[in-house]
C-alpha cells in the first residue's frame, strides 16, 4: 500500500433497520362495542316489548305526566331505562353515531384498510409460497451441512 493511500472504511447496515412507516396503534375494543347502548336505545323505545327487563313499569311515565324530552345524548346508557318518544330518537342517537363515527375513523387509520378480500389472499398466498421456498432452502442448507460434516467428520 502506498503513502499517500487513504484508507476506507465501511459501515455495516444495522441489523434491526427500522420501518418506514410506523402502523397506527390498534383502537381499543370498546371502540367497536356498540350493541348495548344500541340495545338501550331501543328499549327505551317501547319498553314493553324489552323482554330483559322484568319490570318497566316504573320507568313508564303515567299518562297525564308530563313529557321530559332527551337533552343529551350522554344520559344513554341508563341505569332505569325511561320511555322516549319516537320524535326524541334523533336526538338520543347521536351518542350511537357519534361512537360509530369514531370507530369508522379510527378503521381508516388503519393500515390496508381500502384493500380488498381478493387482494388479501392474493398476498397470502404468495406470503405462503415464500415461506415454502425458505423451508426447502432451509432444509437443502441442512442437508448441505449434514454431507459436509459426515465427510470431514
Amino acid at each position: 500500500m502506498s503513502s499517500n493511500a487513504t484508507p476506507t472504511t465501511t459501515t455495516a447496515p444495522p441489523l434491526n433497520p427500522t420501518p418506514t412507516t410506523a402502523q397506527p396503534p390498534l383502537p381499543p375494543a370498546q371502540t367497536f362495542d356498540i350493541l348495548p347502548p344500541l340495545h338501550a336505545l331501543l328499549s327505551r323505545l317501547e319498553p314493553s316489548l324489552n323482554v330483559y327487563t322484568p319490570d318497566t313499569s316504573a320507568a313508564i311515565p303515567p299518562n297525564n305526566a308530563p313529557h321530559t324530552p332527551v337533552t343529551s345524548a350522554s344520559a344513554l346508557p341508563s341505569s332505569a331505562p325511561q320511555q322516549l318518544d319516537y320524535k326524541d330518537t334523533a336526538v338520543a342517537a347521536q351518542f350511537l353515531k357519534s361512537r360509530i363515527r369514531k370507530a369508522l375513523a379510527d378503521l381508516a387509520g388503519l393500515a390496508d384498510m381500502h384493500r380488498g378480500v381478493e387482494e388479501q389472499e392474493e398476498e397470502i398466498k404468495m406470503l405462503e409460497d415464500k415461506i415454502k421456498r425458505q423451508k426447502e432452502v432451509l432444509a437443502r442448507l441442512a442437508a448441505l451441512a449434514e454431507e459436509d460434516k459426515s465427510s470431514t467428520g
